[in-house]
């Protein structure tokens, strides 16, 4: 940390620096601490007789920065140019869309009478009504605005979840919201309509109570193998209402493995498994979707990359982090077994008595490859190290050393800008699994309260979606789509690429520069810029005809009709003139 800012010192502040030398070769008679510390290059045990200097990691560091005298920028570290594959997902996230279900004036069935003289107000008239007639989405004037602002981002996905807890308040299928049911079946045909495809988690939890019906949370929630059933159940539910508009959904949204038992990881699996061979056996060949689970998935970087004990660090909380819950599904049909082997350790080393259930062959049958895609969200990058150096950011259970640094940018919520996280993420996901499609389902980051010019995100998104190409370009990977987070600051305050206040919605910068990516299908060289086929047979007037098929079809009705008028009245007029 202290070279970069001496070389910043001669580049940009103009000192006269001629050389660094760094304290010191090895580890000896530091003053007034004497042999309490140790600050050498070479590490030498002080009670053998031969004195034997072994060299640290650092010697190896220092030995490389000479090398190269000083830190030169790798290629693979900097930015590149090109496009990702035509039909690219180019999405947006929004936790839960905005529901309105408040029915319009043309579904109340009363008769009023304006009282335009005195009160001037409508008189509703006792015992008189109108005729029933069936709800249309149009009744929903809420669908229309967040329709408009995703056309505008020119986004071709639009991720959001659905309220199981609103759906089913009692936790089954003996009170169903049907008005609320209503209203996604029509905000998903609008996102049809106008050429958005929607990708609809079932479950996310968000809340202490998760989002779970009342019911089902009084009972113990996810502890409860109940749940698992329960789940299923509201699964075949969505699949059946919502399945003709919706190819891609997702079970379960970034589960909290932080907040998570053992035991409710566990049937959180298997309902995960369930919901998918539902889909799988009664839906897939009418419906022609696809369906899998989205992990959170935050990269960890070791502190020192020379460290074989930092190293060991990062690749545990790795299998903790996201081999728990990916492990199952993705690959053997079990928990990752060094996750098993550290928790039977921490029980036999210490007071701990972690249960670590297992699977039966049937049920590793039902999990083990309950997917179509690897959906996954990443917002920022760890560093960790094995000795502990602050208490209070040390994790016991783990062992491991939570590290800051200072040199790295961070939002006002204090979360890193780390843009090559996610290139690694996205390698690491290949080596354990193989050449599974993968999304990068939610990528966002906070700004301060009420800034509209939100440099951050927009460095944050470049960078981001550049180090996606790289994953993309450089290393094979089968990266499908890319969604950012979030849709907007009113249903996530500080995260959203639209500004919310005095009920009006303003594009922040970071919108508009997302918009430019999408435009362009990533960076593409000006010389090589190719539109992929089924982008050069489109047109602004093609695209016009087609959102408006119900007017020009009113229109041609309705010049018919004129022309079929215009011609009856002439042919009766000569008939009357004989």
């Amino acid at each position: 940390e202290f070279i970069p800012v001496l070389s910043s010192a001669i580049r940009y502040d103009g000192v006269d620096v001629f050389g660094y030398t760094a304290w010191s070769l090895l580890d000896g008679f530091e003053w007034h601490r004497g042999y309490s510390i140790r600050r050498g290059l070479f590490y030498i045990d002080f009670q053998s007789h031969d004195k034997k200097l072994m060299p640290k990691s650092s010697v190896l560091f220092y030995q490389k920065l000479i090398e190269k005298n000083g830190f030169p920028p790798l290629p693979e570290n900097q930015p590149i140019e090109g496009v990702f594959p035509c039909g690219f997902a180019w999405g947006i996230v929004d936790n839960y869309i905005q529901v309105d279900t408040t029915p319009s004036q043309f579904l109340d069935p009363n008769v009023y009478v304006w009282d335009v003289h005195q009160t001037k107000q409508l008189i509703k008239v006792d015992g008189v009504f109108t005729s029933k007639r069936k709800r249309h989405c149009v009744d929903f004037a809420a669908i229309r605005l967040q329709i408009s602002l995703l056309q505008e981002m020119h986004v071709t996905h639009f991720h959001f979840s659905l309220k199981w807890s609103s759906i089913l308040p009692l936790g089954n299928l003996s009170v169903i919201n049907h008005t609320l049911v209503h209203y996604y079946q029509c905000f998903v045909s609008e996102l049809l309509r106008v050429n958005i495809t929607p990708v609809v988690a079932l479950w996310q939890p968000m809340t202490e109570n998760q989002e779970l019906p009342a019911s089902l949370a009084k009972d113990g929630a996810w502890e409860n193998s109940e749940t698992v059933q329960a789940f299923a159940e509201y699964a075949k539910l969505c699949f059946t209402s919502l399945g003709d508009h919706v190819k891609i959904w997702i079970t379960i949204n970034e589960p909290s493995v932080k907040n998570l038992t053992y035991t409710a990881g566990h049937n959180l699996l298997k309902a995960h498994a369930k919901a998918w061979h539902i889909y799988n056996k009664e839906f897939r060949r009418s419906q022609k979707g696809k369906i899998s689970i989205a992990l959170q998935a935050d990269w960890i970087e070791p502190a020192c990359p020379f460290s074989r004990k930092d190293q060991e660090v990062a690749d545990r909380i790795l299998e903790f982090d996201i081999g728990w819950l990916a492990e199952p599904i993705f690959g053997n049909g079990d928990y990752p077994h060094l996750m098993r082997e550290w928790l039977q350790q921490r029980n036999s080393v210490d007071l701990y008595n972690f249960h670590l259930p297992y699977f039966s062959e049937e049920e590793k049958k039902l999990i083990q490859g309950s997917f179509d895609f690897f959906a996954l969200s990443h917002y920022t990058t760890t560093l960790v190290g094995w000795e502990k150096e602050d208490a209070l950011k040390f994790d016991h259970y783990l062992e491991v050393q939570m590290i800051n640094d200072i040199t790295w940018l961070h939002s006002p919520g204090r979360a890193a800008v780390v843009p090559w996280g996610l290139r690694k993420m996205l390698k690491w996901v290949k080596s354990k699994y193989g050449d599974v499609p993968i999304y990068v389902m939610a990528n966002g980051i906070d700004d301060g309260q009420n800034m509209v010019h939100d440099k951050l995100r927009v460095y944050y998104i470049q960078n981001y979606i550049n180090e996606a190409l790289k994953a993309y370009t450089l290393d094979n990977v089968n990266i499908q789509g890319y969604f950012v987070y979030s849709f907007n600051d009113k249903t996530t305050p500080k995260y959203g690429l639209y500004s919310y206040f005095a009920n009006r919605y303003e594009p922040k910068p970071s919108m508009k520069h997302y918009r430019e990516i999408i435009d362009n299908n990533g960076f593409p060289r000006p010389e090589t810029a190719v539109l992929c086929p089924e982008e050069t047979v489109s047109c602004p007037e093609c695209h016009f005809f087609r959102t408006r098929k119900s007017l020009l079809a009113f229109v041609a009705f309705i010049f018919v009709a004129f022309i079929v008028t215009i011609f009856l009245i002439s042919y009766y007029s000569r008939r009357v003139g004989r």
